[in-house]
């Protein structure tokens, strides 16, 4: 990673609750809650055995923009010190960590407050690339602020019951329920024209379901489903990757949690390719459509003690123009 570049995914995030009976509230609402953690100091989570941590360092609201950015922190205990080097004086040093110090990576995520579709639960966001701060570990992150939240009141969100239940006064009656983020990223074309110019030789639609014991063993479980589709021709398929979305979204109606694709490349090479099924999101970061922003001035350090403005400023404007 060079001090003047820097590469920037894009991601949507799709707002779903933990009750079937509950309906997904706007993603404004879930950050206000989010930001309460961090100003209350809660908003971090302890990984690899408690030997990193990351957190929420800054969070910035803008309300006429409908954009909101988080500055994000890992620091790794067991990450290496930082090496450096002088060829022409032929001298070297080491900088090392001290007490309770870890070594530190930080990225910028910027969401838009305004869904892709009125009314709708999908919102456009980007997250800059950085060591130790994966879309999953930014889910698991907030999914964590979430649920600590939840656990604390059961009625952190409520809603009326979309199956219209009422109470016995003839109120709708309510559900409390957490609200549940999860980041897909948006296909990239080089994975759309990987998959349409190889050969598709498999897709799988998975259905999680509710663990259940196998015969009389009860250290073995079925905890989903797999229904094996191939693809008779051999062939190019026109259109493929539509193709595919569309069968995906229709099978996501039906309960289907996740969807594997496995073609071979035109280059002979095999590859699979986890997507989320309602959005058509990846679900591994290799085939994300992602964007170079170079020339970066001044240069930007590996991590630093909030949001960097000049950079956040660049992301939030790549966001508005794709959102």
């Amino acid at each position: 990673m060079k001090a003047n570049e820097r590469l920037v995914y894009f991601f949507e995030v799709q707002v779903k609750t933990n009750k079937d009976k509950a309906s997904p509230p706007p993603l404004g609402e879930v950050i206000e809650k989010i930001i309460e953690a961090f100003q209350a100091g809660e908003a971090s989570l302890q990984l690899n055995r408690k030997s990193a941590t990351v957190e929420i360092v800054e969070v910035r609201m803008d309300p006429a923009r409908q954009i909101v950015t988080f500055f994000l922190r890992c620091a790794d205990k067991n990450g290496a010190d930082v090496y450096f080097a002088n060829p022409e004086l032929g001298q070297s040093r080491v900088e090392r960590k001290r007490e309770g110090e870890g070594r530190a990576f930080g990225a910028h995520f910027s969401v838009s407050l305004t869904p892709r579709e009125e009314g709708g639960a999908v919102y456009g966001a980007m997250l800059e690339k950085a060591n130790n701060l994966s879309s999953t570990i930014v889910a698991r992150l907030f999914q964590s602020i979430l649920r600590r939240q939840y656990q604390a009141n059961p009625n952190l969100f409520t809603c009326d019951d979309i199956s219209g239940a009422r109470t016995r006064d003839g109120h709708p009656k309510q559900v409390g329920f957490r609200p549940m983020l999860e980041l897909s990223g948006l296909p990239s074309d080089q994975f759309i024209a990987d998959l349409e110019e190889g050969t598709l030789k498999e897709v799988q639609l998975i259905e999680q379901h509710e663990e259940r014991q196998v015969g009389a063993r009860p250290w073995l479980v079925e905890d989903q489903k797999v229904i094996r589709l191939t693809a008779k021709s051999g062939g190019v398929i026109p259109g493929l990757w539509n193709d595919l979305t569309g069968l995906f979204a229709e099978k996501a109606q039906n309960g289907i949690s996740r969807a594997r694709i496995k073609f071979k490349r035109s280059d002979g090479q095999l590859d699979t390719v986890d997507i989320d099924p309602e959005t058509g999101g990846l679900l591994d970061q290799r085939y994300v459509k992602a964007k170079k922003i170079s020339e970066i001035d001044p240069p930007m350090d590996e991590c630093s003690d909030g949001i960097v403005e000049h950079f956040a400023a660049i992301v939030e404007a790549e966001l508005i123009e794709n959102r």
